[in-house]
């Protein structure tokens, strides 16, 4: 444990990293001070709020450059006609049986 008291020391000093490396030669962990990790993480940090912040200004001007006449307003919602469609999956023009039980069967317990 020694040895890892020395590299951490050692990175406090000199304000350097260590990576650990497997066999393969791949680095699989960072050592490094605890002021650069922070700053590591705020930068990540602040990336994702731009990040945002320019999604949302996107979003504002495709909004304000939308045309939103009412002729236009119109088009795109939906089309009223005299006649309505029946689709093949609309189950509202489904007809349901008058006498249809929709309790099902009573059953006593004495018929049981």
């Amino acid at each position: 444990m020694s040895n890892l008291n020395d590299l951490i020391d050692l990175a406090k000093a000199d304000g350097g990293k260590f990576f650990v490396i497997d066999e393969e030669g791949n680095a699989k962990l960072v050592i490094m001070g605890l002021e650069d990790y922070q700053h590591l993480l705020l930068g990540k940090l602040q990336r994702q709020i731009q990040d945002v912040e320019e999604i949302n200004s996107e979003i504002l001007r495709a909004q304000l450059t939308e045309d939103l006449s009412p002729a236009k307003v119109a088009s795109k919602g939906p089309k009223l006609t005299s006649e309505p469609e029946i689709s093949k999956n609309d189950l509202r023009a489904e007809v349901i049986d008058p006498s249809f039980d929709f309790e099902g069967p009573k059953v006593e317990i004495d018929d049981l």
